[in-house]
């Protein structure tokens, strides 16, 4: 077993609902789950004396969040760590090692409402794996997963992602087009839907057109949805670098459920 999800945690209600999404997850894929907390020493501020305490705090947090996800499903291998630093960047620079990483979010709402938050936001922009942001609260009644498709670079490793993960869950998929967007191309689309395996083509898929922006209609859309799934346009140092590009700024600070942002060339 070589597929590990990493989950940041913090001992927040937030945090267990994206250690239950991740166990869940590993589940599926056969994989293992990785805890990670990070200390932060609000870059460097913190005297030593305080850094101390502050970590043993985090081993006992971290222990006892351990025992909580063993406890969630004990056929699922689940390890735990302690680090020191920005949590959003080690997270970020850990991120390589794992197939995805996950953290929880204790604001959910809508274009009139709460922003997600500015950590997850980072952590979105900057990893180089796929990001899970999970809301501590949301609807129980959920059905299908669904993935953006335009024409940034990106969208077919999100396609991709979300095709696999709507044959692993049993869930349909359903693809939304902007018609704000330049005009779409479909056959691209339905090629690589024609290209998937024979778990993928078993997927019931809906291509939906919709009147609104991109980041708005994904946004609506996640608060039905088991998964919400949207590619990042570029890497970190590419030309033209915008870290999530307005789509995905638009879907997290309004998003209604779990979200999953699939960085551009480093998605399988």
């Amino acid at each position: 077993m070589d597929t590990t999800i990493l989950v940041g945690i913090d001992g927040s209600v937030a945090s267990r609902a994206a250690i239950a999404w991740a166990i869940a997850r590993a589940r599926g894929l056969s994989a293992e789950v990785s805890l990670l907390c990070v200390v932060d020493d609000e870059w460097g501020t913190i005297s030593d004396r305080d850094l101390v305490e502050l970590r043993k705090d985090a081993e006992r947090l971290t222990l006892r969040e351990l025992s909580f996800a063993r406890q969630t499903d004990g056929r699922v291998p689940v390890s735990a760590a302690v680090d020191v630093g920005a949590p959003m960047l080690e997270l970020a620079s850990a991120a390589a090692a794992y197939e995805s990483v996950v953290v929880g979010s204790h604001k959910s709402g809508t274009f009139h409402g709460y922003a997600l938050g500015a950590r997850g936001l980072q952590l979105a922009a900057t990893a180089p794996v796929p990001i899970a942001i999970i809301p501590a609260s949301s609807t129980n009644v959920r059905s299908g997963v669904v993935v953006g498709a335009g024409t940034a670079p990106g969208w077919i490793e999100a396609v991709r992602f979300a095709i696999r993960e709507a044959a692993r869950t049993d869930e349909p998929l359903t693809v939304i087009r902007s018609d704000r967007d330049v005009p779409f191309d479909d056959r691209a689309l339905r090629a690589l839907l024609d290209a998937g395996d024979a778990d993928e083509a078993s997927v019931d898929i809906v291509l939906r057109r919709s009147t609104t922006s991109a980041g708005e209609a994904l946004a609506s859309a996640s608060r039905r949805a088991v998964l919400t799934v949207s590619g990042r346009p570029t890497e970190p140092g590419a030309r033209g670098y915008r870290p999530l590009g307005r789509t995905n700024n638009d879907l997290l600070m309004n998003a209604g459920g779990p979200v999953v942002i699939v960085p551009h060339l480093t998605a399988g």
